[in-house]
C-alpha cells in the first residue's frame, strides 16, 4: 500500500478558501469575553475577525485570560495599545472598549444597551458552569445570561480536553437555554500554514453563528 512518506506519491491537496467572510458589521456592538482557558489566540482570532467586519467589540478580558494572553501569545494588551496590535482599526469604522469583568453595574449587560449579541472564547469549564446555571456573578455571565434571556445570539468556545459527564451537561444546559456551542477543534481542510490558521477557522464558525442569530 502507497504512504504519504513515499515521495512518489502525490499527496491530494485541497482548496484554500478564505477562512473569514465578510459580513456587514456596519457598527453593530458585540461583547466578547476573554476568559483565563488555555487558546487565547481563539479570542484573539475572533476578536479580529469582529474588528475586519466593522463591529464595535465590548472586550471583556478576566484576570487569568490576562496571564494566558502573555504566555501564550507574548502580548500585554490592553485599552492604550490595542489598534497597535490590531492595525486594522485604523482602517476600519470600529472600535474595542475594555471593560472590567469585575464591573456588575456596568450598561453593556442592560435591556438599555443594543448589543447584537455575546461570544466567549475560549470559555473555560468554570465559565461554562457559570453561565449554564446563571451564576451571574461576573459581567461575562450576566451578558450572557442577559442575551439569552432576550433570544439574541450567545456562543461559546469551550476548550477543555478530555471532557467529562458535567461538562457535556452543562453545554446541553446552555444550548437547550438559545446559546451556541463552538468547541474549538479546527478542521484542516483548508490547509491551514500555522495556529492563525486554526484559530480563524474557529472565528469563522463563531462569525457564522453569530450573524444567522439574528436573521433566524
Amino acid at each position: 500500500m502507497d504512504s504519504i512518506e513515499n515521495p512518489n506519491v502525490a499527496v491530494p491537496q485541497t482548496e484554500t478558501k478564505p477562512l473569514i467572510r465578510s459580513y456587514k458589521g456596519e457598527g453593530k456592538n458585540v461583547i466578547l469575553g476573554i476568559t483565563g482557558a488555555s487558546g487565547a489566540i481563539y479570542g484573539l482570532r475572533t476578536l479580529r475577525a469582529l474588528i475586519m467586519n466593522n463591529f464595535n467589540v465590548n472586550l471583556i478580558i478576566t484576570e487569568y485570560a490576562h496571564y494566558n494572553i502573555s504566555k501564550e501569545c507574548g502580548m500585554d494588551l490592553t485599552q492604550n495599545n490595542v489598534q497597535s496590535f490590531f492595525p486594522e482599526l485604523i482602517i476600519n469604522k470600529c472600535s474595542v472598549t475594555f471593560h472590567s469583568n469585575l464591573d456588575l453595574k456596568s450598561e453593556i449587560f442592560s435591556s438599555a444597551y443594543d448589543a447584537f449579541g455575546v461570544i466567549v472564547a475560549p470559555c473555560s469549564m468554570d465559565y461554562v458552569a457559570q453561565i449554564a446555571h446563571a451564576e451571574s456573578q461576573s459581567l461575562i455571565v450576566k451578558c450572557a445570561d442577559h442575551a439569552m434571556s432576550y433570544s439574541k445570539p450567545m456562543i461559546i468556545v469551550p476548550r477543555e480536553t478530555p471532557l467529562n459527564r458535567i461538562h457535556l451537561n452543562n453545554m446541553i444546559k446552555i444550548m437547550d437555554a438559545g446559546g451556541k456551542v463552538v468547541p474549538a477543534m479546527p478542521g484542516f481542510d483548508n490547509n491551514p500554514k500555522d495556529f492563525n490558521d486554526l484559530a480563524d477557522f474557529i472565528a469563522s464558525k463563531v462569525m457564522d453563528l453569530l450573524m444567522r442569530g439574528r436573521t433566524e
